[in-house]
């Protein structure tokens, strides 16, 4: 019972974080006219939560596995609702920024967190279901995000989408220090599956940078976040600016990939450990989901770029999030195919911090490109450019998804 219990509270992480995140992106196009804010400077806006969360995600990961998931995500939820809050204090490109940034710094412990926590209580072949089922919710937040942003947004104004999320999810973070079922500050025990009274062993986390699988999941990410960060970032300013749609058309629009991202996140978890349990090595199951998920998230791109009906490169998007969401459990679960729990908080970090920085430049160059040909179908083509550059790192740099032979820190070198 415990471990579904972590699952749920990290599926409810997923959903406000999403939230926050998305609701940004819907409310740009009003704030772009409010304060004359060119697609360029909005793409600095739209990647501010990145900068802080790649500088500090390296970070992060060792303090998740030193301290643990309870006080470090319960001190970061704290941080990204007070930042959400007073999001609507901000009147200008610089405020917006930095206060953007700031709920970055407060959400850069997430991954880490939760990955060390599925480590601790699942066994590696059920890995991929709970953490389908964690980032499901991401999904969820994403497409309730949207519809809720761009209501409030058109019913009371685009302070009071910040006012409710902020709160909501403040209201979140006690939930999180009540309920989460370790409440321990300190270096986490082994996993439940693992004999009792066995020793954690301490990890060199810059070790991990010896091994060329390590390097395949970190340049797979980036490839892999490019492509699902314009989603993120840019997919309503896209229906609003390029396909001509009221806000609230936008609002519901924007959220279906996100509902279909939902179906391909669960999909991809069960089928993932589903071809485990048939027989497939973790390494075969794990290549084949995530290169037949990216490989069709390219194609997808590619022709709504070069469609000229809006149904059309709508229901191409779709399809695109369904595919590229198919390859979530499969991507965030090779840390913790890869690491020893003391270590697994550090991989996702690393494997994270260029992903993430990925995503803040796809928030960027898309701007400078809108801002330069007055349309989103180069930057379309970029995204499934990285997408396929994702796959092929994941396919062939990573030489499987099995424990990494890693010395202990007590270890002699």
């Amino acid at each position: 019972m415990k471990k579904w219990t972590v699952v749920g509270l990290f599926w409810l992480v997923q959903v406000f974080t999403d939230i926050i995140r998305v609701s940004l992106a819907v409310v740009a196009p009003a704030l772009m006219s409010l304060y004359d804010i060119t697609p360029q400077a909005m793409g600095y806006i739209l990647s501010a939560w990145n900068w802080t969360y790649v500088g500090f995600l390296p970070f992060a990961g060792p303090i998740v596995d030193r301290l643990g998931p309870w006080i470090v995500l319960g001190v970061g939820s704290t941080i990204w609702g007070l930042a959400t809050v007073a999001l609507p204090l901000a009147a200008g490109v610089v405020s917006l920024f930095l206060l953007r940034a700031l709920f970055g710094f407060g959400h850069s412990v997430r991954y880490p967190s939760q990955a060390t926590a599925i480590a601790r209580w699942f066994h590696p072949n059920q890995r991929a279901t709970a953490v389908g089922l964690c980032f499901s919710g991401g999904q969820v937040g994403l497409a309730t995000g949207t519809l809720i942003a761009a209501l409030v947004l058109d019913r009371l104004g685009w302070q009071w989408v910040f006012y409710f999320m902020g709160s909501a999810s403040l209201v979140f973070t006690l939930i999180w220090l009540v309920f989460y079922p370790e409440k321990k500050i300190g270096r986490q025990a082994v996993p439940v599956h693992e004999e009792k009274g066995s020793e954690v062993p301490r990890i060199r986390w810059t070790s991990l940078f010896s091994h060329r699988s390590v390097w395949g999941i970190v340049f797979g990410q980036a490839g892999y976040l490019y492509a699902y960060f314009f989603f993120i970032t840019w997919l309503p300013s896209y229906l609003i600016l390029e396909r001509k749609m009221t806000v609230l058309e936008t609002g519901l629009v924007a959220s279906l990939p996100f509902w279909m991202g939902l179906v391909g996140t669960l999909t991809g978890g069960w089928v993932g450990d589903y071809l485990i349990r048939r027989g497939f090595s973790r390494t075969a199951s794990r290549k084949t989901m995530i290169g037949v998920g990216l490989t069709l998230v390219t194609i997808t791109m590619v022709a709504a770029a070069f469609a000229t009906q809006t149904w059309l490169a709508v229901t191409l998007l779709i399809l695109c999030m369904g595919s590229m969401r198919l390859i979530t459990a499969s991507a965030n679960s090779a840390p913790l195919d890869l690491a020893p729990v003391s270590a697994v908080a550090s991989l996702t970090s690393i494997q994270n911090t260029i992903g993430v920085f990925s995503g803040m430049l796809v928030a960027i160059i898309t701007g400078y490109i809108v801002g330069t040909t007055g349309s989103f179908d180069l930057a379309l083509l970029v995204a499934g450019a990285m997408a396929l550059g994702g796959a092929l790192s994941y396919v062939f740099l990573v030489k499987s998804f099995e424990p990494l032979p890693i010395e202990s820190a007590e270890q002699p070198a």
